[in-house]
């Protein structure tokens, strides 16, 4: 047999039946250029997908554990468990913070608290990661640099750099430069508390008086600046013997505060330093809103303090405005021992001695019980009284603000008078307190001035007071007061100065 012939034969035997389907027919050969060629799967590939699965499955198992323990311990939180024991065989009653403890509403409240702590700090420290930084003004560039200033309570004003001579002889500018280049403000200061809308008291005092210092504190009681005049004889020791006894005082240690002020001449006051200087040191540096000042030969007899706090609102209303309170001055008629005298505390008592001739009122430059103060009417008031008669030698005690009133003239060696004119031509009035007083002791008083010197100190106090009219007159008529209630001091006063002086300057006088 051929070869022809056998392979038609081997295809005959091979030949599947017309009857089998298509499904079961053989695929086509892998080498058909229509086949697709799929990956076998690498082993590695699938243990790490394996691996991710397992991890995956057991964060969520993990989470949902975590999240479970922390439902339970919430809840836990928000019910907490209670005795198990009958209520018969439970020990005494639970307190009322145990009670408290046990509280769900009190356990609620404490988690939504610490819930609000939290998203409160988050969005403040959000908040301050977020913020921008703050931009200059273009104005302000790089090579800007702050300007000083002429405020003293800016760390760099100009007045830093001036010499406390240079500023204190521009303050009182009347006095000696090297006068008042030696003051020393604070040399003693309290060490309590001062409520600035108290009173205080402003006072002199050299050496020889410090004792008179003490016995005002004694009765005061309350915050005191005082000015102590030294001059170049004075030795250290002396100073600090001066600075013990003051430490040692409790009344002044805790309220009163010590200027020092030198001068080259012994006997205060001086030309170069005079007293009203030494009234406007002790005034610049009081701090209080409200000051009263008081030579130290007088004793406060009644507690004014405690009257003005009784009385604060309408005081203050008065003192704003520019008005003085009077404290009326009392001395006794007779120069004996100095411990003979008992001082009365109680206008009732007061009024017994002034009836029976032992006291009286006095208002210097007056004989005893005349002058503007008007004991009569102060006999018989319970209330404040307006001066009616008003001399511009009048110089009472007064308690006045601190900052409204006119400073003390202080071209006068001592003159208390001018530094009370000033502001009574300006519309200031005095109000006299109808059941307070202060005692002037017997063989204390101020230093005098020599005749001499008084005849000088009167001459130039009119000059002063004819300047003082003209001055005010000018001012109130400047804004527009003169024909207001403000002026009508002014008006009183000074009718002859303004026609001598003032014509063609204010228009016809009043």
């Amino acid at each position: 047999m051929t070869k022809t012939g056998q392979h038609q034969d081997f295809q005959r035997q091979h030949k599947r039946s017309p009857s089998v389907s298509i499904t079961h027919q053989r695929k086509s050969s892998i080498t058909s250029a229509s086949t697709t060629l799929h990956r076998i799967p690498d082993k590695t590939t699938q243990a790490s997908t394996l691996l991710a699965s397992l991890s995956n499955l057991n964060m969520s198992r993990s989470w949902h554990k975590y999240t479970s323990r922390l439902s339970m311990q919430l809840d836990a939180f928000l019910n907490p468990s209670g005795p198990i024991l009958p209520y018969e065989q439970q020990g005494s009653s639970k307190s009322w913070v145990t009670m408290l403890t046990r509280s769900r509403l009190a356990r609620l409240l404490l988690l939504l608290y610490a819930m609000f702590s939290v998203m409160l700090s988050f969005s403040q420290l959000w908040g301050w990661y977020s913020s921008s930084t703050a931009q200059l003004d273009p104005r302000f560039g790089v090579g800007w640099q702050p300007v000083r200033t002429y405020d003293s309570d800016l760390s760099y004003s100009v007045m830093d750099n001036m010499t406390t001579g240079l500023k204190m002889s521009k303050l009182f500018s009347k006095s000696h430069y090297e006068a008042v280049r030696m003051t020393e403000p604070y040399w003693l200061k309290g060490s309590g508390v001062i409520d600035s809308r108290d009173v205080t008291l402003t006072t002199a005092v050299t050496l020889d008086t410090w004792a008179e210092l003490e016995r005002i504190a004694e009765r005061w009681q309350g915050p005191i600046s005082a000015t102590l005049y030294i001059d170049q004889q004075v030795k250290r020791d002396q100073l600090q013997r001066i600075r013990d006894a003051y430490t040692v005082n409790n009344n002044l240690k805790q309220r009163a505060d010590i200027h020092l002020v030198h001068s080259s001449e012994s006997n205060p006051p001086t030309v170069l330093l005079s007293r009203n200087v030494e009234r406007n040191v002790a005034r610049l540096f009081a701090r209080t809103e409200f000051v009263c000042e008081m030579p130290s030969n007088l004793v406060p007899a009644t507690d004014l303090r405690r009257t003005f706090d009784a009385n604060r609102n309408i005081f203050e209303t008065l003192l704003r405005e520019g008005d003085m309170l009077v404290v009326p001055i009392f001395g006794f008629n007779h120069q004996h021992e100095r411990e003979a005298f008992t001082i009365p505390y109680h206008k009732e008592r007061l009024l017994e001695r002034v009836n029976n001739e032992e006291m009286g009122l006095v208002d210097p430059h007056w004989e005893i019980n005349q002058g503007p103060t008007d004991l009569d009417r102060w006999r018989e008031s319970t209330t404040l009284y307006a001066v009616e008669h008003y001399h511009y030698d009048y110089e009472p005690i007064v308690i006045t603000s601190k900052t409204v009133q006119p400073w003390c003239a202080e071209r006068f060696l001592d003159r208390r008078s001018a530094c009370l004119l000033s502001n009574y031509l300006a519309g200031g009035e005095f109000w006299v307190l109808p059941d307070d007083f202060v005692v002037q002791l017997p063989g204390s008083e101020d230093n005098q001035l020599s005749d001499f010197e008084r005849v000088i100190e009167n001459r130039v106090y009119a000059k002063f007071y004819w300047e003082q009219c003209v001055h005010h007159a000018r001012q109130l008529d400047a804004l527009g007061l003169w024909k207001n209630a403000r002026s009508e001091h002014v008006r009183k006063q000074c009718s002859r100065v303004i026609q001598n002086w003032g014509k063609g300057l204010i228009g016809k006088p009043e």
